[in-house]
């Protein structure tokens, strides 16, 4: 088979989670023999979309890599727009083009993608939510497996993207939760999609016994308005000035970093083994985030046999936690109180929490199982369209 993904941006460097998947499944398939290229931008940061990297090809980890400027960008109109979708106010439907079309572009992008699609047995482009992707996929819509990553946010609903979704070869989502906001909840008509979950590498070392002398939450990721970190830092820092004894560590970067007081420990951006450790050794991950599509934060907690603590109005994260009996859930202080004490006063119980959350993990999600799931995908819809 030979793929090609489409990102607006990617690389290690990119904390987010849709890039963090496309580089999982691009190297699995590059393993398993296929023919992978990576398409994308020359920018890092989504604030700005400055030219940071080189253009042209590249091997990065094994990928081949082809970077293509962003095309000079003023960014002022789209932050007009962009206030009113953070009050959640729907932009009227010429509004939702116009927030498109003044969102950064790549000519030099689009460029090679109609000139080159065509020599790809599919294009994988993700996520559903730029400007750069949103038109790189119109390009070769026929081609195109679109994974969305879709949120219940306010971008959702507008007409372009539901519009996108609903012409491309198929679509693809991370949960059963996803596939539900994209058919019930925003209505969409998708001819052709599957659910096929997000891939986790599986460790065949032994969990790090947990140590519960000092016990503390851990957050992992990005550290802004929109995963609710403001409000763990409030439950937490109450929790810590009426009961004591609890701290959140805090790994990620963001402009929301966590107050200065006694119950935070900020690490900044951490390695893969500290991450691995600071899981095993945490009473629990806190994933308060509304609006998820996957969350591999909470398979990571899992596979090192520790329980999860979600947001309950997050149906993706709270629908993992009740299919594996991994976690607890919470939508106000005082449940998050009742859980942490629950969590410290019942250590055996919080284990088993853990071990259910990694055998979950590891019955669903590894990438031997989740490739599978891809490669017969892709083959059943060649063969339905060929």
């Amino acid at each position: 088979m030979r793929i090609a993904f489409v990102l607006s941006r990617f690389g290690r460097e990119i904390l987010g989670g849709a890039e963090s998947l496309a580089r999982s499944l691009a190297a699995e398939a590059v393993v398993r023999g296929w023919q992978v290229e990576v398409w994308t931008t020359c920018a890092t940061e989504y604030a700005t979309w400055g030219n940071v990297l080189p253009p042209g090809r590249h091997m990065e980890d094994g990928l081949p890599v082809l970077r293509f400027a962003v095309d000079p960008w003023d960014p002022t109109k789209q932050q007009l727009l962009n206030k009113e979708l953070l009050r959640r106010v729907m932009l009227p439907l010429s509004q939702q083009y116009g927030w498109l079309e003044s969102g950064p572009q790549s000519t030099p992008l689009y460029e090679h993608v109609a000139a080159h699609y065509s020599e790809w047995d599919a294009l994988i482009v993700m996520p559903y939510l730029h400007s750069i992707t949103y038109h790189a996929a119109w390009l070769a819509r026929e081609s195109v497996i679109m994974w969305p990553c879709l949120h219940d946010e306010v971008l959702a609903y507008m007409e372009p993207f539901q519009v996108l979704l609903e012409s491309v070869w198929g679509v693809v989502f991370l949960s059963p939760e996803e596939a539900a906001l994209a058919r019930d909840q925003l209505g969409m008509n998708i001819h052709r999609s599957a659910i096929l979950g997000g891939g986790v590498k599986l460790s065949d070392r032994a969990p790090i016994s947990p140590k519960t002398d000092s016990p503390f939450l851990l957050y992992v990721g990005r550290l802004e308005e929109g995963k609710n970190v403001p409000i763990l830092y409030s439950y937490v820092a109450r929790y810590a000035e009426e009961v004591g004894d609890l701290r959140l560590v805090v790994a990620g970067d963001g402009p929301r970093r966590p107050p200065d007081h006694p119950a935070f420990d900020f690490r900044g951006p951490i390695s893969e083994e500290e991450k691995r450790r600071l899981n095993a050794s945490a009473l629990a991950l806190c994933q308060p985030s509304g609006n998820e599509s996957f969350s591999l934060v909470i398979m990571e907690s899992w596979l090192a046999s520790r329980p999860v603590l979600v947001w309950s109005n997050c149906a993706v994260t709270s629908g993992h936690v009740e299919r594996s009996k991994g976690g607890l859930w919470f939508a106000s202080y005082g449940e998050f109180k009742e859980a942490v004490d629950w969590l410290k006063h019942n250590p055996s119980a919080a284990g088993q929490m853990g071990r259910n959350g990694r055998e979950y993990v590891e019955q669903n999600y590894g990438w031997d199982r989740v490739f599978l799931r891809f490669s017969d995908t892709l083959k059943r819809w060649k063969a339905e369209t060929n």
